[in-house]
Formats: C-alpha cells, sequence, structure tokens
C-alpha cells in the first residue's frame, strides 16, 4: 500500500452525513474502485498511483448516489443497550440492564436481564454469552468427533472479525462466540465443520463428506452464514 497524500479526502457527504473516506493508492490498480465497509458504513476508494485527488473525487461525486442507496441498505451495527434487542440462539430478546443487585444474567422469557451496574452490564453480558458459546460448541464438537472418530485437544473462543472457526495442526479448535446468536443448527454446523478439518485440512469432496455425516442439511445453514443474517452478527457491538 502507498502512502496517502496531505490533499487526499477524508470525508463525503451523503445524504447530509459526513461519512469517511479511506483512499487505498495502488500501483496495480488500472480503475478506480469504490467499496463500502460492511462494519462500519465508511467508503473505501482505490486509485491507481498517478490518479489526481481532482479526478478521485469527481469519481465519488459522480457514484454519490449509488453510494448513498447501499449505505442504506446495509444493516447498521446494533449498538447493546438497555432496552435493546440482541439474537440468542436464534431468538430475539430484548435487554434489560437493572443497575441493581444480583449480578448476573438471567434468561427470563423474551427478556436477558443483565443484574448489576448498568456501565458494566454490557461487560458482564458479553462474558456470559461467551461462555453460553463456549458450552455449546464443547458438547457440538464432542458429539460430532465421536461420530468421525477424532478427537481434539482442546476448544478456544475467540471474536473473529470475518471467521466462523478454525482448526489448528495442533488439534485445537476455535469459535467465534458470536455463534451463540445463531440457530442452533447454524452453530451445530460450524462445529461439525472444523470437527471435519481434524480429518481433512481442506474443502475437498471427502472433507464435505465428513460434514455430511455429521449434519445431512448442512447446506442451509452455512447458507444462513453467509446471507445477511451471518454479517448481521458481525455488527453487534458490545463500546
Amino acid at each position: 500500500m502507498l502512502k496517502l497524500r496531505a490533499s487526499d479526502p477524508e470525508s463525503i457527504t451523503l445524504a447530509g452525513e459526513e461519512v469517511p473516506v479511506r483512499i487505498r493508492r495502488s500501483a496495480s490498480a488500472k480503475r478506480m474502485i469504490l467499496r463500502i465497509c460492511d462494519m462500519t458504513g465508511d467508503v473505501k476508494l482505490t486509485v491507481p498511483k498517478r490518479a489526481s485527488v481532482r479526478s478521485a473525487v469527481r469519481f465519488m461525486d459522480e457514484n454519490s448516489a449509488w453510494l448513498t442507496k447501499t449505505r442504506a441498505a446495509q444493516t447498521r451495527a446494533e449498538q447493546v443497550e438497555d432496552g435493546n434487542h440482541i439474537h440468542f440462539r436464534g431468538r430475539s430478546l430484548q435487554l434489560e440492564f437493572t443497575g441493581t443487585s444480583p449480578r448476573r444474567v438471567v434468561l427470563e422469557g423474551d427478556r436477558l436481564v443483565v443484574g448489576g451496574p448498568s456501565d458494566l452490564a454490557g461487560k458482564r453480558l458479553l462474558t456470559w454469552l461467551k461462555a453460553e458459546a463456549r458450552a455449546q460448541v464443547q458438547t457440538a464438537s464432542e458429539r460430532h468427533a465421536e461420530t468421525l472418530g477424532t478427537h481434539f485437544t482442546r476448544i478456544g473462543i475467540g471474536d473473529m472479525r470475518s471467521r466462523w472457526g478454525s482448526c489448528s495442526s495442533a488439534r485445537t479448535l476455535k469459535f467465534n462466540w458470536r455463534l451463540i446468536m445463531a440457530p442452533d443448527e447454524v452453530l451445530d454446523y460450524v462445529a461439525a465443520h472444523e470437527v471435519a478439518h481434524l480429518l481433512e485440512m481442506n474443502h475437498s469432496p471427502r472433507f464435505w463428506s465428513h460434514v455430511m455425516r455429521c449434519c445431512p442439511e448442512f447446506d442451509r445453514s452455512r447458507k444462513w452464514l453467509k446471507s445477511k443474517n451471518g454479517q448481521a452478527l458481525f455488527k453487534v457491538r458490545f463500546d
């Protein structure tokens, strides 16, 4: 990536809103390319090395209608706050931050009640969700490992920006905690996917046959994750 010039535009006005612009100057780019960040809604512009600032601004202006329409169609990041909703195992639950003791998270019907100081409620909820995710993927992974006659060394929980799981050569399985917000069958498919990698570290037909043994209808869950449903889970924010 080449250094940006001081004169490069830092924002563009779309529908009355100042939107940050991130410019990447590329020696290999043959033309200008506009994208919108799924996470932030920021504009990303790739430009050829010798493109002028004036031409970059003109290109964005000419495509402002497309930028406005595309940003409006995006699912915006959801902030975890009292009264908002969050998905848990496929269900939409309303959050209630009590601000009082006891300091615990309790599922009550269609509400997720988080006790303790409200300013720490988001952190407490995140810790609880990660623990729930670990328990669910641990159970699913053990079941699938037994089905395939294999084993893993341990389970890890993380917050990867674009991946749902991984399998290392040390036989460690790592999963994105955000899977706990998806329907149970989706989490189950990801567990099967990573367990299958213990036998095949690739995506060959043999690999998919292992996944099929564990989850005969895995393709439906796979499509769910690749759709806007999966994208929306990455946009839940706790800060």
